[in-house]
């Protein structure tokens, strides 16, 4: 069983520069080792083969031997596992993914997901640097500090998404990147999501670009259209390394021949990863360096339900990957796109000591997690606790909006009826489909049709920087939610900006949806008649500060509230949060209004009405 979690724990490093002079001499026998991990079953991704009856020496958190460690010395501090012949992989690598899609903060994260075998992340804090702007950089890297996990913060290039199209909290551009690089708040460039402004010739984009170039770091991107002969190249051109977009297998191959890292996407709602991966299982003996397994976005359900990176890796195995190429996936391959690999990756010498002790890899059940050397999970929990971050008030009180009345929601129309665009959400999917359908007017409006499947949304500028009066709202209708009569969704969680959206079928709802958030400072809330679920989050309004298990049971509910009013989708709450994306084909809504965005073409704002 695993002990007791040792209270106020701080992960600490130390430099390898510090420590050659030790590291060499207990490899040597001369001084003793920190750990000796005996017996082992080396899953070695370095040349893609297990090797039975090996040793790992251990010392300051770098492994300083693989093999026979009969010769090595050992002293009172020394501690001796014996593997019996269960298998010993590296730390899990995730190069790309999200923390505020878990609805917790970092802290609350890294004790989710470190028991499931993850010991590295590059996050994408991009949704909390549109709300709070560069300081929220600064903020999550502070947050990360001491944890046992190590936390490459990616720097957000988008915020917003597309320059004119949206507003957020702030604008980041070349100067901002440029800082965080240098005050070694971020590590990577995050994701460009703008890959329209990269083509097309934007200068702000492209001066961003060259900032992340100038500071050497790796540049990850988001290209979201499925052509790929011209506009994929041109995007890679640019120096992107990495990007997760794939939705196919043809896609992902693209990626990989093209060498782009293509990163498999497998979170909660967006499952591509059983589609991308035919390009390796349908061309056995394919070099699969350019090929990682990433979860994006994931709920705090699914990390405590059912695992974070091990869940990728499971069920790509249960697809019929080969075990020890699943593992490469997430370890070698992921450090080497990240640039990473002579720190960490592989179970080899002057690397850290993150090490998994696993009696079923098939299975991948995860019996110890080591970080630098260090136990820190075993059989599924922490076995060391840390403190939690003490947030600023201008965190966690950041939406700056009056309340709505349904006066705020109307879409006044002089005629009969209208030809209107809709925007059809595919469960399971990040795009939008535009569908144009005819809408009769009720009382000189355009009014949601529950009857129809068809909710009116809205998005409400909710941020403290000042904006113009077009900015304030932009208003349209979806179909394919399910919601029955008088049922509403609000969130503050509105890819990329994080606006207050709120849908439903009746006015009245939303307002009551709009107004609950408002009050909550920000969240996700259903309104079904007169019961109203909420889930708090007030860190920016996109993480709440409880535990994983605690936002896991909240979220239960809301989901329960969800198919009471009639939407029965698995986490539907993450596909709706996508309708403000407008780096998404093809229709979304921004706080500006609808925006269209079709293959082979640069973004455009477009009318609800069709003339």
């Amino acid at each position: 069983m695993a002990s007791s979690p040792a209270s106020n724990y701080v992960h600490k490093t130390v430099p390898l520069h510090e420590v050659t002079q030790s590291v060499v001499a207990t490899a040597m026998g001369r001084e003793p080792a920190d750990l000796i991990i005996r017996n082992a079953r080396l899953v070695n991704v370095n040349v893609g083969r297990i090797q039975d009856g090996v040793d790992i020496v251990v010392r300051h958190g770098y492994v300083v031997l693989v093999g026979d460690s009969s010769h090595v010395m050992t002293g009172d501090h020394t501690k001796i596992v014996d593997a019996a012949g269960r298998y010993v992989t590296p730390g899990f690598i995730d190069t790309h993914e999200h923390v505020e899609s878990s609805m917790i903060d970092v802290r609350s994260f890294a004790a989710a997901v470190v028991p499931e075998g993850t010991t590295t992340i590059a996050c994408d804090n991009h949704e909390i640097t549109n709300v709070l702007g560069l300081r929220a950089v600064e903020l999550f890297s502070n947050a990360a500090q001491g944890l046992p996990l190590k936390v490459l913060v990616a720097m957000p290039v988008c915020v917003p998404s597309i320059p004119g199209f949206e507003d957020a909290g702030a604008v980041i551009t070349d100067r901002e990147v440029t800082e965080a690089y240098r005050q070694q708040w971020a590590q990577l460039q995050g994701e460009q999501m703008n890959f329209p402004g990269v083509i097309y010739g934007d200068p702000q984009v492209h001066a961003i670009t060259a900032a992340s170039l100038r500071e050497g770091v790796v540049l990850t991107g988001h290209y979201s259209s499925p052509e790929i002969n011209v506009g994929l190249q041109a995007f890679i051109a640019a120096g992107i390394t990495g990007c997760h977009e794939a939705t196919t297998a043809e896609e992902a191959m693209r990626r990989a021949e093209l060498g782009c890292y293509a990163q498999q996407r497998y979170g909660t709602a967006w499952l591509d990863m059983p589609q991308t991966l035919r390009a390796v299982l349908d061309n056995p003996g394919m070099d699969t360096r350019f090929f990682t397994l990433i979860t994006d976005d994931v709920t705090p359900a699914t990390l405590v339900e059912d695992g974070h990176v091990s869940r990728v890796v499971r069920d790509a195995i249960k697809l019929g990957l080969d075990p020890v190429t699943a593992i490469q996936m997430v370890t070698i391959n992921a450090a080497q796109m990240l640039e990473k690999a002579r720190w960490i990756g592989t179970v080899s010498p002057g690397r850290a000591a993150d090490m998994l002790i696993i009696s079923d890899l098939e299975n991948l059940v995860i019996d110890q997690v080591y970080v630098d050397g260090v136990l820190v999970a075993e059989n599924g929990r922490m076995v060391v606790e840390f403190a939690p971050h003490d947030y600023p008030e201008w965190a966690v009180n950041s939406v700056h909006l009056d309340p709505i009345d349904e006066s705020d929601l109307r879409v006044p129309y002089a005629g009969d009826a209208a030809r209107v665009r809709v925007m059809r959400i595919h469960p399971g999917k990040v795009h939008t489909t535009e569908e144009i359908i005819d809408l009769p007017a009720r009382g000189g409006a355009l009014t949601a049709d529950a009857s129809r499947d068809l909710a009116k949304v809205a998005v409400f500028y909710r941020h403290e920087q000042p904006v113009d009066d077009n900015a304030l709202k932009g208003i349209g209708f979806v179909t394919g939610t399910g919601f029955k009569e008088d049922v509403a969704f609000g969130s503050t969680v509105a890819h990329d900006c994080h606006n207050l959206m709120v849908m439903g079928t009746s006015d009245r709802a939303m307002v009551k949806a709009a107004n609950t958030l408002i009050d909550v400072k920000g969240g996700m809330v259903v309104v079904v008649g007169d019961e109203v679920t909420v889930l708090p989050m007030p860190l920016a309004g996109l993480m709440s500060l409880d535990s994983a298990q605690a936002v896991t049971d909240q979220l239960h509910a809301l989901e329960a509230a969800f198919r009471k009013g009639g939407s029965s989708h698995p986490s539907v709450e993450m596909t709706l949060s996508l309708i403000p994306l407008i780096v998404l084909v093809e229709l979304h809504v921004s706080n500006r209004g609808l925006v269209s965005l079709k293959p082979g073409s640069p973004p455009e704002f477009v009318e609800l009405v069709v003339s």
